[in-house]
C-alpha cells in the first residue's frame, strides 16, 4: 500500500501557484465529480475529499473533508454556497468559506450518484443507487424525495425549463416536473453512465461506447458510436458535448448533430469525470490529476506541477514510496502548489504549525512533534487513530520496511 491518499499534516488551503494554467494536482485518488463555475473548479475524489480550485493560478482554495468514502458529486450553488455528495449516501450544503457543513442529509445506504442545480436556484436535485431521486430546498432544506428507477440513478441534470431528466440502470431515460411528478419516460437501449443538458437536449454516453442525444420529451436524436470501450462520463455547454472513455480518451462533439471536433488522449488512466469551463475542458482522471484542454482546438493547456521523477529519485526505496507522496507534499522550501504543505524541514515541527496553512483544530490542539519516530509511527497506526479529529484521509503503511524507507528518505532530503 502506497501513501498516495495520505498527508503528513493537515489538508490545508493552498493559495497560488508560481505559473498558471498547471495542473491541478492535490488529491489523493481516482478524481470521480467536477464542476466549473467562472474560475473556480469544484473536485471530489476517492480520498474523501472535495477541493476547490482556483483556476486561474492551479491554487487550492478550499478543502472539505466531511464524507465518509468516495465524493461521488458536486456542485456549485448560485448563491456562492458548495454541494456535495458521497458514497456515505450524504448530501452536505457548504458556505463558501466554511470548515463544516451548514446542512447534511442523513447517511444512507445508497450512495449519491449526481447533483444538480435547478435553473432557477431554488433546490438542488441528488440522485442515488438506490434509483431515488432527491429534491433539496436550499432556502430552509425541505426535501422531498420518490422512487425514479428501478436500480441505480446513473445521471441526472436540469432542462432550462426546470424539468429533471434522469438515466437510470434499469435502462429508463425519464423526464420529472418540478414537483416531482413524472412527465415524459423512455426506454434506453444499453447502460447508460451519465447526463447532461445542451441547448435543451440530453445527452448521454452508454457502456457500448455511444453517445446518444435525446429531445427533451425521451425522443431519440442524432447518436454516434465513439469506441468499443465504455464511456464512462459526460460534461456539455452550450452547443458542445464531451465523451471520455475508460481508456482515457476524450471527443468534444457539436450538440447539434454530433459531430467530432476533436479527439484527445487524456495520459491519466481513466477519465472518471468532465466539465467545461468558458474556454476550458477540464478532466479528471485515474491518477488524482486535473487536466485541462482548451475547447477551441483540444490543445493540452499548461504542464504539470507534479515534480519530475529526477527531482527526487535517487533510486532508493523511499524514493520509490515518496513518489506517491509527492502527488501533495513538496520536499522544497516552496509548496509547489500542493493541496499538503511543504515537508520541507519537518523534522523537528511541531505538528500543525507550518505556516501559511489552515490546519483543523484537532490538530492544532495535538501534543505531537515531527521527528524520525513520530512520523513512521503515524504511518503505522494511520491518522484517524494517531491524529483523531484532523482531516486527513485514512492510510497506512503496514510494511515496516517501507516505513523505515521512507524515513530514511525524509532525513535525507526533507532539509
Amino acid at each position: 500500500m502506497t501513501c498516495r491518499r495520505l498527508a503528513l499534516a493537515a489538508l490545508t488551503l493552498v493559495l497560488a501557484l508560481p505559473a498558471a494554467a498547471q495542473d491541478l494536482i492535490g488529491h489523493g485518488g481516482p478524481v470521480g465529480a467536477l464542476d466549473v463555475s467562472g474560475a473556480q473548479v469544484l473536485s471530489g475524489a476517492f480520498d474523501t475529499r472535495a477541493i476547490l480550485w482556483n483556476a486561474d493560478t492551479g491554487g487550492a482554495e478550499q478543502v472539505l473533508r466531511f464524507h465518509d468514502g468516495n465524493v461521488t458529486a458536486v456542485a456549485h450553488l448560485p448563491d456562492g454556497r458548495l454541494a456535495t455528495g458521497g458514497q456515505d449516501g450524504r448530501v452536505a450544503v457548504w458556505d463558501r468559506d466554511g470548515r463544516e457543513p451548514v446542512f447534511a442529509t442523513p447517511r444512507g445506504t445508497a450512495q449519491v450518484a449526481a447533483l444538480s442545480v435547478a435553473p432557477d436556484g431554488s433546490r438542488l436535485a441528488a440522485g442515488f443507487w438506490d434509483g431515488t431521486i432527491l429534491s433539496l430546498a436550499l432556502d430552509g432544506f425541505a426535501m422531498d424525495r420518490w422512487p425514479a428507477h428501478g436500480d441505480r440513478v446513473m445521471g441526472l441534470a436540469h432542462l432550462p425549463d426546470g424539468r429533471l431528466a434522469s438515466a437510470g440502470s434499469d435502462l429508463r431515460l425519464a423526464i420529472w416536473a418540478p414537483d416531482g411528478r413524472l412527465a415524459a419516460r423512455s426506454d434506453l437501449p444499453d447502460l447508460p453512465n451519465g447526463l447532461a443538458i445542451t441547448r435543451g437536449r440530453i445527452a448521454v454516453p452508454f457502456a457500448e461506447g455511444a453517445l446518444r442525444l435525446f429531445s427533451d420529451t425521451g425522443a431519440l436524436l442524432p447518436e454516434r458510436f465513439l469506441t468499443d470501450r465504455p464511456l464512462v462520463a459526460v460534461a456539455a455547454a452550450d452547443g458542445l458535448v464531451a465523451a471520455a472513455a475508460v481508456d482515457g480518451t476524450v471527443w468534444l462533439l457539436a450538440a447539434r448533430d454530433l459531430d467530432i471536433r476533436f479527439e484527445i488522449a487524456s495520459g491519466q488512466g481513466p477519465v472518471w469525470a468532465l466539465a467545461m469551463g468558458a474556454d476550458a475542458l477540464f478532466t479528471g482522471g485515474g491518477d488524482g490529476t486535473i487536466r485541462r484542454f482548451a475547447l477551441s482546438d483540444g490543445a493540452r493547456q499548461g504542464t504539470a506541477a507534479t515534480p519530475l521523477a529526477e527531482d527526487f529519485d535517487d533510486g532508493s526505496r523511499g524514493a520509490q514510496v515518496w513518489r506517491a507522496c509527492a502527488v501533495c507534499h513538496s520536499l522544497d522550501p516552496d509548496d509547489r502548489g500542493r493541496a499538503g504543505p511543504t515537508l520541507h524541514g519537518v523534522f523537528g515541527r511541531r505538528i500543525g504549525t507550518a505556516p501559511g496553512y489552515d490546519y483543523s483544530g484537532a490538530l492544532r490542539r495535538l501534543d505531537i512533534t515531527w521527528t524520525p519516530r513520530t512520523v513512521a509511527e503515524l504511518f503505522e497506526h494511520g491518522p484517524e487513530a494517531y491524529t483523531p479529529g484532523s482531516r486527513m484521509p485514512e492510510q497506512r503503511l503496514p510494511d515496516p520496511a517501507d516505513r523505515a524507507a521512507l524515513v530514511e528518505f525524509l532525513e535525507r532530503r526533507a532539509h
